[in-house]
């Protein structure tokens, strides 16, 4: 069934329908414009959004039209034209029309970026990670305890190194390790940067490398995360966990004072953040780039803002109550989670 009231273009987000007790999606204005009969829903991605029809899983255009049928044990959102999923067999890859453009078989699928995805294949008696392209062949061998999808031509994989130990570094798309895996822990590459914990010893610190390698921030935080709009959260070192959360720019300068409990990322023009942790009070709230806390703590959790403007929330502790709100901190729609029982029937 098309639903009418459904335009394409606008932003569509999954919501749970208490009185029809079923998932559909409502719009930025807080209205179900896809009729609510799914068990699970995903968010849309490349203008499908994966659904859940009791166990079985397939996908919906913005219209609301089941345009995959519900066959497939997992479902992931499509990147590049392709979604990894799985059935009986294994792990595979999709295309929009619902057939397998690389059939199942591999232990474990991630997204495709710059052409390429990680799988997950035996080796020997081990199960390591590598690389096929779009059409299912292996481009790069199968070879690391972990990796990760590609973000500015730079892959983050875990090896381990001559005496034992895991350590991580970059690859580009031909699998050559263009940034050695000498740091022990690394996040993806974003807005030209990357977060990666490095150190001798007992004594490691976060700093941020380019794309080169060369460290552009210097490692001095206790922690790091990835940047972005402009702007990444992290916990200076050798301070105490009180100091909190602050931000930096991409020239390392603190342009909010660290003082958080927890810091999300920056999106929409708005970051999550715990602002009174410290005095017993865990409760998130919403700053903007200057650190205004411009929507009060008050939610029990928060999610970072998706375009369209909303950001979904939780409203009590028990992360029973869900709502999306809008960027004023408005509660545009709001449910109460099933019990397990009733979302089993």
């Amino acid at each position: 069934m098309v639903e009418p009231s459904v335009v394409t273009g606008s932003e569509l987000f999954p919501a749970y329908d208490t009185v029809a007790a079923k998932y559909g999606y409502i719009n930025s204005n807080g209205t179900m414009v896809v009729r609510p009969r799914f068990t699970e829903a995903q968010p849309f991605s490349e203008g499908l959004a994966a659904v859940a029809d009791g166990d079985a899983w397939g996908y919906i255009n913005r219209l609301g039209e089941v345009v995959i049928p519900a066959s497939l044990d997992e479902a992931s959102p499509f990147s590049e034209g392709l979604a990894p999923v799985s059935v009986v067999e294994g792990h595979g890859y999709i295309d929009q029309s619902g057939a397998f453009v690389i059939t199942p078989g591999v232990s474990g699928s991630q997204p495709f970026s710059d052409g390429l995805a990680a799988v997950l294949l035996r080796s020997a008696d081990l199960y390591v990670w590598g690389y096929v392209d779009k059409t299912g062949t292996l481009a790069i061998r199968p070879q690391f305890l972990s990796a990760g999808p590609f973000s500015e031509r730079r892959a983050a994989v875990m090896v381990r190194d001559e005496e034992g130990q895991t350590m991580s570094g970059y690859i580009d798309p031909t699998g050559a390790m263009v940034i050695p895996a000498r740091f022990r822990a690394v996040e993806p590459f974003s807005e030209g940067l990357a977060a990666v914990w490095s150190g001798d010893g007992s004594s490691h610190s976060w700093g941020y490398v380019d794309t080169a390698g060369a460290f552009a921030i210097a490692p001095q935080f206790s922690e790091a995360r990835s940047f972005s709009e402009g702007l990444a959260a992290v916990k200076l070192g050798g301070e105490s966990v009180q100091s909190g959360y602050g931000y930096i720019d991409t020239s390392g300068s603190l342009v909010i004072q660290p003082q958080f409990w927890d810091a999300g990322p920056f999106s929409q023009g708005l970051a999550a953040v715990q602002p009174g942790a410290r005095s017993g009070d865990y409760r998130w709230g919403y700053v903007d780039p200057k650190g205004k806390l411009v929507i009060p703590a008050q939610f029990s959790k928060a999610e970072a803002f998706l375009p369209g403007g909303l950001a979904l929330v939780e409203l009590d502790k028990a992360g029973t109550e869900h709502a999306y709100i809008d960027k004023t901190g408005f509660v545009v729609y709001q449910w109460e989670s099933p019990s397990p029982a009733s979302a089993a029937n």
